[in-house]
Parts: C-alpha cells; sequence; structure tokens
C-alpha cells in the first residue's frame, strides 16, 4: 500500500463490505465531518454549502446511491477542479472475504434481489469504471478493523497515535449513587483519610481549599495521588496505541463530595501539565446528604 499522505477532502466508494464505514468513522474520530448515503446529485451542494475548513470534509457514496456508475465519474471530475485537494479512495477486498464478511455480519447485501454470491460479482462489475478514477485504491482482504484504522489515520497524516486520545473525562461519584456506567476506568478512594469526620469540612466539598489543604497534609494521601498518577502516565500511551480517542475515569468515593472531588482535580490538573486535553464534571457533588 501506498505511504502518502492526504489530507482531504475525501470521497469515499468503493465495494460493500470492503471496510468503508470503518474509514469513514476514523476520519471522524480524528474531526473530519463525514456524510454518509447522500443522493450524489446533492454532492456539489453539500461542498458548496460547508462551513469551515473543506478539507476536512467526508462524503461516503456506494451502490445504494441510484446512478452512482453514470453520475459519479461527472460529479467527481467538476468537483476536483474546483476543490484541488479532493481524493476519491476506492475500497476493495477479495470475492471470498467480502463473502465471509456479510456472512459472519448476517446483513444484507445493497443488491438484495439476487444471491450474495452473484452481487458481489456484479457490483464489483458495475464499480469498475468508477474505480479507474480513484486516487487510492485501498484493498483490505488481508486487514483487520483495527489495521484499516490504523493505516487511514496514518494516510491522514496522524504520525502520533497519542494525539489520538484527544478526550480524557474525569469524574467523581458516589457508591451511593452507583458507578458511572461509561467509565473506563474506576479508581475506589475510599480507603483514603474522610474529611466528613471533620466538623468544620463536612459541609465543604473536595475542591474547597481547607478540604484541599486538609487532605494535602495527609502522606497516605500523597503516596496515593503519585501511583495513581504513575499508573495512568503509563496506562494513557498504551490506551492511545489502540486508537482509542476517548476514555473515562470515575474516582469514587462513599458520598461523592470530597475524596474522590479531591482526587479528580489532582489527577486532570496533573494530566492537564503533561499535555492532555481534560475535563472534569462531579456528579454527585450536590446530592452528598
Amino acid at each position: 500500500m501506498s505511504t502518502e499522505q492526504y489530507v482531504g477532502p475525501f470521497i469515499i466508494t468503493g465495494l460493500s463490505g470492503a471496510g468503508k464505514t470503518i474509514l469513514s468513522r476514523s476520519l471522524e474520530d480524528i474531526g473530519y465531518l463525514c456524510v454518509d448515503n447522500i443522493p450524489l446529485d446533492l454532492v456539489p451542494d453539500l461542498f458548496e454549502r460547508t462551513e469551515g475548513d473543506r478539507r476536512r470534509l467526508v462524503v461516503v457514496v456506494d451502490v445504494r446511491a441510484k446512478g452512482l456508475t453514470t453520475k459519479l465519474p461527472t460529479v467527481y471530475r467538476k468537483l476536483a477542479e474546483e476543490y484541488h485537494g479532493l481524493r476519491l479512495i476506492f475500497v476493495e477486498a477479495s470475492p471470498e472475504m467480502l463473502l465471509r464478511r456479510f456472512s459472519v455480519a448476517r446483513r444484507p447485501h445493497p443488491l438484495r434481489d439476487r444471491n450474495l454470491e452473484q452481487a458481489i460479482a456484479d457490483e464489483r462489475r458495475e464499480l469498475d469504471e468508477v474505480r479507474t478514477l480513484a486516487d487510492l485504491v485501498l484493498d483490505t482482504t488481508n486487514l483487520s478493523p483495527h489495521d484499516l484504522r490504523r493505516h487511514v489515520l496514518s494516510l491522514a497524516g496522524v504520525d502520533r497515535v497519542l494525539t489520538l486520545l484527544s478526550s480524557i473525562e474525569i469524574q467523581s461519584f458516589s457508591y451511593l449513587q452507583g458507578v458511572p456506567a461509561t467509565a473506563s476506568l474506576v479508581f475506589d478512594v475510599r480507603f483514603l483519610p474522610n474529611p466528613f469526620f471533620e466538623d468544620s469540612l463536612r459541609t465543604l466539598s473536595g475542591d474547597d481549599p481547607e478540604v484541599a489543604d486538609w487532605l494535602d497534609a495527609s502522606a497516605e494521601v500523597s503516596s496515593a495521588l503519585e501511583k495513581i498518577l504513575d499508573l495512568l502516565v503509563y496506562l494513557l500511551p498504551r490506551y492511545a496505541n489502540e486508537l482509542k480517542t476517548h476514555l473515562s475515569i470515575a474516582f469514587g468515593c462513599t458520598g461523592g463530595r470530597h475524596r474522590s472531588v479531591f482526587v479528580a482535580e489532582r489527577v486532570a490538573s496533573a494530566l492537564r501539565g503533561k499535555g492532555f486535553e481534560v475535563t472534569v464534571h462531579h456528579r454527585d457533588k450536590q446530592r452528598w446528604r
């Protein structure tokens, strides 16, 4: 496969079951606007009406679009004259692999008025002219979805997978209210000293200076924070290497107001200092009673 890099915009087409959806979603994960199964007559209007950087536009068309083989060559040539960075990517795979993928997925082929083997053969033949227009032909026969995603991101210029982990969400929660269902990593910090039992701190929260100072004075808290951060610094590049773009980290304590809030804030600050983009949400801070 070519190692040349492309910026976009892109028109993606090709054989059903070859990986067009994986390709478009991979680009969407790094900030591209992806539009799937749009009528061909509307594609020029879409390019014209798209606001912002049109280089981040991806249009997916296939045999579901009426008149694909007759209209797409004309549409593509006209758009290529106006948008010089436009690239047509054609995705394909061997008939044997496509047959296997449809059998596993148990999804009908778009050409459903014939048996699967005939539909795969007919689609390949119908799209042969479209294939000759392609700036890049991706054969996914020997690529897993993970390999295809990695290859597509490389083509789009993502050289460092760590940059893919663009969104880290940190939240605090109360175990009395339940563990957040979407959390990728959950830390139970109920082993830490509890400010709740200090009368002067009970009504405050973990992001108040008085509570923070009280917890900072504990060697146990400092040691735990250090070990948690060491683990996260170890894990985050490995999640990124698996092409994960979003990670949710949750810290829980009994009431969700003191210890979990404090640790969430401290971890978020430390990760921001290492260049990560972090958002913080305290789910149960206001309903601890």
